[in-house]
């Protein structure tokens, strides 16, 4: 590392590193495959911390366009029991020497993710990024959401999949000379 000069650095507020306690860490959890990555994270911090974790799915209500004819969700509770079964399917592959709670709640995800992390003391939000497409491009994702109402550290986890290695995003630009 090089040194500042001193006009600079005698100008400049030192930065000092913030430690962030993890000790109660919750662990946002939905219906895709990076929820089990989220909740592999969420568990390894919980180990090295000696804390405790929980796990939240939040069972998100249809638009109300969707609410009539053919788009019309079945009322039988399904969403529900998918939620649950998840929740237990996480929790099951926990190991059983952490301290795990699970939660179930209904309603606007990012709103009740950060009030729930908020409510129960939370040092730390876990949750998987992910992309939804094009149309999910254009609708705010819950992270983003999540980031903007919640006064708690929040840590996404991604995990590229091979169209996103191959979309040419990440590739440096041309040289300019």
């Amino acid at each position: 590392m090089s040194a500042l000069p001193e006009e600079v650095a005698a100008d400049e507020p030192r930065h000092q590193l913030t430690e962030i306690s993890a000790r109660n860490v919750l662990v946002a959890v939905d219906g895709t495959p990076e929820a089990w990555d989220a909740v592999g994270l969420g568990v390894q911090i919980v180990r090295a911390t000696r804390g405790r974790l929980t796990l939240l799915t939040v069972v998100v209500p249809a638009p109300a366009w969707t609410q009539v004819g053919l788009f019309a969700p079945p009322a039988d509770g399904s969403a529900e029991r998918a939620a649950e079964e998840r929740l237990r399917e996480l929790t099951d592959a926990i190991p059983p020497d952490l301290p795990v709670t699970t939660q179930l709640l209904h309603g606007d995800a990012a709103h009740l993710i950060a009030q729930r992390a908020e409510e129960g003391n939370h040092d730390l939000v876990v949750l998987a990024a992910h992309e939804h497409g094009p149309i999910g491009a254009a609708i705010e994702s819950v992270q983003r959401r999540l980031l903007k109402c919640t006064h708690v550290p929040v840590l996404a986890i991604h995990r590229p999949t091979r169209a996103d290695k191959r979309d040419g995003d990440c590739e440096p630009p041309p040289a300019q000379d």
